[in-house]
């Protein structure tokens, strides 16, 4: 399934397990190490020193393979309320949210809020990171999204609806 580690801050992890340039998915590891680093993290801070404080809790706590490649499996943090755990296969992304208070959003058709995603579908992650589904429990729910753009807008209407961050013109 994967293989857990000690977490290692994502840029130092990324540097340290970039995969052969000869393997066919070798430039599209690059590509969601930078989307969760720059992407992903941005859309859960407020402002620079926000970015910096959660990117600063960004860590990898397990690997899994695909396509010949090793993956991360990323954590992030934010203060002690809210930890994500995500991963991507090249094929689809999964994301557990542990959150202290309920997770009420309206996710607007990403996924079934009733679906549960099955452990073996969850590569890499931690079982004790892998949750039932978004309809059961609110505050600790894992779900599968399709692809980036999906991912990106999870984490928008997340950041929008409980998170209430409000945007600066420019950034949502």
């Amino acid at each position: 399934m994967g293989e857990q580690t000690e977490p290692m801050p994502l840029q130092k992890w990324a540097m340290s397990n970039e995969p052969d340039k000869k393997l066919n998915y070798a430039s599209s590891y690059w590509g969601q190490i930078t989307f969760v680093r720059d992407q992903v993290i941005t859309l859960l801070a407020r402002d620079y020193e926000e970015f910096k404080r959660i990117g600063a809790t960004a860590t990898v706590i397990a690997t899994h393979t695909s396509k010949s490649v090793k993956l991360p499996v990323f954590r992030i943090v934010i203060e002690d309320r809210l930890e994500i755990t995500m991963r991507c296969n090249f094929h689809d992304w999964k994301i557990s949210i542990k959150s202290k208070d309920p997770v009420e959003a309206d996710f607007m058709g990403l996924f079934d809020p009733k679906d549960k995603v099955s452990s073996t579908c969850c590569e890499g992650f931690p079982k004790d990171c892998i949750y039932g589904s978004y309809a059961a429990n609110k505050r600790e729910f894992t779900v599968e999204l399709v692809n980036q753009y999906h991912v990106y807008t999870f984490f928008w209407l997340f950041s929008h609806q409980v998170l209430n961050i409000a945007k600066k013109e420019g950034r949502g």
